[in-house]
């Protein structure tokens, strides 16, 4: 019995091993969502360590705390915050579209329907929880003279004396 692979060989030949940026590796939709899930996974894991490991330090005084909140609320942490809750929407919303794939019977043609719909409501929801995260600017940057708890009061309110 003879091996015939599904493309002709000059295609199994370049498609082989992705290359670089540039390559001639044809990125399809399955691909692309198989790609993005393991990232995402990754990034989820690594900032799951960072997490820990920052939640520890900043328990061993009140002064750590509270810098570590204040440092939390810098812009920069800010777009951090945007990549870790678009991140957090892409893999699970993948990871319930896999799901339905796999147990629902989905057909193989509908694969690329559901791909794009998951990405358009990642999109959506992304915009939507953005909002609130980027509107939430309640402390003092981090370069201010005070902490808050410590000395820093807050300005009386207008007429009050």
């Amino acid at each position: 019995m003879v091996f015939h692979p599904d493309r002709g060989t000059s295609s199994v030949a370049s498609n082989a091993i992705p290359r670089q940026l540039g390559g001639s590796y044809r990125w399809f939709t399955g691909s692309l969502a198989y790609v993005l899930h393991r990232v995402t996974g990754i990034a989820l894991l690594v900032f799951l360590f960072f997490h820990i490991m920052s939640i520890t330090k900043a328990n061993a005084t009140p002064e750590a705390y509270d810098l570590m909140i204040r440092r939390m609320q810098e812009p920069d942490f800010k777009l951090g915050e945007l990549a870790l809750f678009a991140a957090l929407l892409f893999h699970g919303l993948n990871g319930l579209r896999i799901l339905h794939v796999d147990f629902a019977g989905v057909t193989t043609r509908s694969h690329k329907v559901l791909f794009w719909a998951m990405g358009l409501l990642t999109g959506g929801l992304l915009i939507l929880g953005a909002i609130p995260l980027v509107l939430h600017w309640n402390v003092l940057p981090i370069t201010a003279d005070t902490l808050p708890g410590a000395t820093y009061a807050p300005a009386a309110p207008v007429g009050v004396k």
